[in-house]
């Protein structure tokens, strides 16, 4: 059995929750009890209008889109993705943020802390990975140390989907022709981080062809969020990822700021994160007006139960290569 001190990515240690039977979770041989919501009233009724209106991909696992899956995404949703934390430290404090405080200058792939950039491939390579995202904190605050992560990774044999993600605070002409240079694939922006400034997008889509912006759907945003949406349909943005607002114990604070609380859905000792509450029924209304009301942007939903099921495939991943290299048993 996987213990609490196992390597494992952030997706997949959330999955040792997720390996339930009858309600129940077993981690390091305690049960844990699991409870699940039930959607509410505006949630089936907003479901309803997006069936109605042709939206794609799953009603019931809460993975949708409008046009396409963006191409990071496939190999997450396959369980073959993985986050490359670059360092703790950003040029922002959003209330929302769900990295460890106090911030830490780190580098962390797949769940396995490293000295330098060089070592990132051998951990992709090792668990068989595709799909590799460079977030943080900023990454764009150590712009060396990301060009040297970029580079290694497409120095791998096997191609792999390079992706950067940043509030583009940082986000120069020069630093972007340099990350083109080193080979990334594509960006991706939270806008709400950075007070909905487009410019980087703007920036970024002379450049990479997969740009994106990715957000999560605050309740309280939700009329700006909707003129950032026709204004990336209008700019040429090919992608929308909206995220499902949670709370967990590094946010615990700043959300309560903000008047969000977590629901009592999923919860568990590894489970760190709860939806909050009007969260699901904001990114439901913001994939809606998407779909309704753009002509070229690709809206996304990745739902805390798409991150479930995303945690299932890479756990899946892991207890095969846990089983792979156990030394066989003398008959």
């Amino acid at each position: 059995m996987l213990k609490e001190k196992d390597d494992l990515s952030w997706y997949s240690r959330k999955a040792l929750s997720l390996k339930a039977a009858n309600g129940k979770i077993q981690l390091d041989g305690k049960e844990v009890p699991v409870a699940r919501k039930e959607p509410s009233t505006r949630v089936k009724a907003l479901l309803e209008e997006l069936k109605e209106a042709g939206i794609r991909g799953s009603l019931e696992g809460r993975t949708l889109y409008t046009r396409r899956i963006p191409l990071g995404c496939k190999g997450c949703l396959l369980g073959r993705g993985t986050n490359v934390y670059m360092t703790g430290l950003c040029t922002r404090d959003c209330f929302f943020c769900f990295n460890a405080k106090p911030r830490s200058d780190e580098i962390v792939a797949h769940g396995i802390k490293v000295k330098e950039p060089e070592d990132i491939p051998e951990i992709v390579s090792r668990y068989g990975l595709r799909s590799v995202g460079l977030s943080g904190g900023e990454p764009l605050l150590y712009p060396d140390r990301l060009l040297r992560a970029v580079r290694a990774l497409r120095a791998m044999p096997e191609r792999v989907r390079i992706e950067l993600y940043t509030n583009g605070d940082l986000a120069g002409d020069e630093t972007l022709d340099r990350l083109k240079e080193a080979g990334l694939d594509g960006i991706r922006f939270n806008l709400v981080a950075n007070d909905f400034d487009t410019a980087p997008v703007r920036r970024a889509l002379r450049r990479f062809q997969e740009t994106a912006v990715e957000v999560p759907a605050v309740p309280s945003l939700m009329s700006r969020l909707e003129r950032m949406t026709l204004e990336l349909d209008e700019i040429g943005c090919p992608y929308l990822n909206i995220h499902e607002l949670f709370a967990c114990r590094e946010n615990e604070r700043g959300m309560g700021g903000e008047g969000y609380q977590g629901t009592s859905g999923m919860g568990s000792k590894e489970l760190f994160w709860k939806p909050a509450e009007g969260a699901e029924e904001a990114a439901l209304s913001l994939l809606l007006f998407a779909l309704k009301r753009t002509t070229r942007l690709s809206a996304y939903y990745c739902s805390c139960a798409t991150q479930e099921m995303i945690s299932r495939h890479g756990f899946t991943r892991r207890m095969r290569k846990v089983r792979s290299e156990a030394p066989s048993r003398p008959r």
